[in-house]
């Protein structure tokens, strides 16, 4: 089951190691005010494939429209993999 999600994405970073490639994205959302601890912007990190960066590099920080797979991470936890990812507001002042 995939996801849809509207976010601020700030930053996107790949690698290549040993002939492995892949990447990541970072998003940002306004908190939403359920944790009283929490305050600002809640972060969330996505894995990506290594040609997203390129795709993103002269559009961030932008509003994008994002779908998204869930998948299994580094200790049981669900993570996401983005399966497309397209910037729909220009380019936020930085």
């Amino acid at each position: 089951m995939n996801i849809t999600m509207t976010a601020e994405v700030i930053q996107a970073s790949r690698y290549d190691m040993d002939g492995n490639k892949g990447g990541s994205i970072i998003a940002t959302q306004k908190a939403d005010g359920t944790n009283p601890d929490r305050a600002g912007l809640e972060l969330m990190k996505l894995a990506c494939d290594y040609a997203t960066v390129d795709l993103l590099r002269d559009h961030l920080p932008c509003k994008c429209e994002i779908v998204a797979q869930p998948t299994q991470g580094a200790g049981q936890k669900m993570a996401f993999k983005v399966l497309s990812i397209k910037p729909v507001t220009a380019k936020a002042p930085a």
